[in-house]
């Protein structure tokens, strides 16, 4: 699985960004965070990297929550995102600031 932030438009004409799971062979999107996304880091990079993604987000068309739904309904149960292994954005930061300072580490 592979995830993005993108632009969501509501039915009642609102924009959000929202954290976006694709199935990581066929890029379909599998599922979406419910809620937007909101700008919380422990740090200013945090922030600053976050930023930067949501700044990403803005560069892709935006996405109907109403289509996405649909067209996520349409799936194969199999390539529906299995909730019991989600893992938090802190979590996920926390994994790739690891993987990064044991890759500089050993250059």
């Amino acid at each position: 699985m592979i995830w993005t932030y993108r632009v969501f438009r509501d039915s009642q004409g609102r924009y959000s960004i929202r954290e976006v799971f694709y199935h990581r062979e066929s890029r379909m999107i599998i599922d979406y965070s419910k809620a937007p996304v909101a700008v919380v880091g422990s740090s200013v990079e945090e922030l600053m990297q976050l930023v930067q993604w949501f700044k990403e987000a803005f560069d892709l068309p935006v996405l109907s929550l109403e289509e996405v739904d649909a067209e996520m309904a349409k799936q194969p149960v199999q390539q529906q995102r299995d909730r019991s292994k989600n893992i938090s954005l802190k979590q996920v930061l926390a994994e790739l600031t690891t993987e990064t300072e044991g890759l500089s580490g050993n250059q």
